[in-house]
């Protein structure tokens, strides 16, 4: 990727060279948005001032105190990065005193959070069956493991047959041939699944008149059965279960019909997690490790070991805790 850059061009692709490919993608964006502040204050970042830096950084929009901290470091490496070409006068990386938790914007962050009543009334506003379930799936905990071959597994590979309902149960299934239970499951979402599989047509336009003459009502895809998936792929002619990149385009396209750029599907599976915390903390006062790693082990957040990551989940839940109360 080559982005070119108003100030010090030379250097900052120097430095992106010393990255890996996609370190070095990334960072350039993160470059490319110092590098903007840069060009209107007529004087290289590295010869910013501490307010001038925190002016510049507020202009990011940080989601979390994760994301802030990563582009702090971005920026500190790249000053330092000045520093050893001897370019900087005063030899100096002022970028350091920055405190970039001061630096999260609250309203992405507010957006990044999708409650259980936020949730319902994207559906409302979706057409399809399969749109409505795919957003709610990773909200209970459905998604897959999140290494090589496995994303999205468990909402891929979900069957009719795989719906327990008289136990309120899901089995998941991974693609390494292990499965897992999912319990406690509402009648409302065990109906969805069922209305997802049963779906026969997919409605393009979310189910909306378009301006085109020529095509004046929403174009309908006949969805073909599949050995007992819920999702498939439409089209007459497919038989086929949803990929990995049908699912993200889908997701975009929900973003831009619900006016929220911040639903993923990740956002969606924190969101289920941080909500969990949020319930266990108002009925008891405060959430204690065990009840992260509980949650941990209901969102397979972690693998087979849950220990692994509830002090992440449990920073999550920190970040918004006064923001929701």
């Amino acid at each position: 990727m080559i982005i070119e850059f108003k100030v010090d061009n030379e250097i900052k692709q120097e430095y992106l060279n010393t990255k890996p490919t996609g370190t070095a993608d990334s960072d350039a964006f993160v470059l490319r948005d110092f590098d903007n502040y840069e060009n209107q204050a007529e004087k290289p970042v590295y010869n910013l001032n501490i307010s001038e830096l925190n002016e510049m950084f507020a202009t990011l929009r940080n989601s979390t105190k994760r994301g802030a901290g990563k582009n702090k470091s971005i920026l500190v490496g790249y000053i330092d990065f000045c520093i050893s070409k001897k370019i900087v006068p005063h030899m100096e990386n002022r970028a350091k005193y920055i405190d970039a938790s001061n630096f999260v914007h609250r309203q992405a962050l507010l957006n990044k959070f999708i409650s259980k009543e936020k949730l319902k009334e994207y559906q409302k506003v979706l057409f399809n069956y399969q749109d409505q379930l795919l957003i709610e799936l990773p909200h209970i905990g459905v998604r897959g493991r999140t290494v090589e071959d496995a994303t999205l597994e468990e909402i891929i590979n979900l069957s009719i047959d795989d719906v327990i309902a008289d136990k309120n149960r899901l089995i998941l299934r991974q693609n390494d041939g292990k499965n897992r239970f999912l319990n406690g499951i509402e009648e409302s979402t065990l109906e969805l699944i069922k209305d997802t599989y049963n779906q026969e047509k997919y409605v393009e336009n979310n189910g909306e008149l378009t301006n085109n003459p020529r095509i004046p009502q929403p174009r309908e895809t006949k969805i073909n059965e599949l050995e007992h998936f819920v999702f498939r792929t439409p089209g007459k002619n497919k038989y086929e279960q949803l990929s990995n990149s049908l699912i993200n385009s889908r997701m975009k396209r929900i973003q831009k019909i619900v006016d929220n750029p911040y639903l993923t599907i990740t956002s969606l599976y924190n969101s289920g997690m941080i909500e969990m915390a949020m319930n266990i903390y108002k009925e008891k006062g405060e959430v204690t490790k065990e009840d992260y790693i509980d949650i941990c082990d209901r969102y397979n957040f972690g693998g087979d070991d849950p220990t692994r990551y509830w002090y992440v989940l449990k920073d999550m839940f920190e970040q918004y805790k006064e923001l929701l109360l």
